[in-house]
């Protein structure tokens, strides 16, 4: 199943390298407030999200109800985990 049309990524791929590298989310599309921010800010995550995977299926911290969201930018990847609701509202699941 395709979400928004981005893959779902092997569980290998989410990394702790990407992992930490995943402050540059946060900085180059301007989250600062979790949930608030996220809602406010779907369209550039959607721009820049290349992947998910549910979260408990993560070799590195995994997460049960949460989703890791893989991101390319700036050349880099990074990723981080979405709460469901964040998740849900991001990519339009219903």
């Amino acid at each position: 199943m395709n979400l928004y049309s981005i893959p779902r990524l092997y569980p290998d791929s989410f990394d702790w390298s990407r992992w930490r590298q995943g402050i540059i989310i946060w900085k180059e599309i301007g989250v600062s407030c979790r949930y608030w921010d996220i809602l406010d800010k779907a369209v550039l995550l959607k721009k820049y999200a290349i992947g998910y995977l549910p979260g408990d299926l993560l070799f590195c911290r995994p997460k049960n109800n949460e989703w890791a969201v893989m991101f390319l930018i700036n050349d880099e990847f990074c990723w981080t985990h979405f709460r469901n609701e964040e998740f849900k509202y991001v990519f339009k699941l219903r």
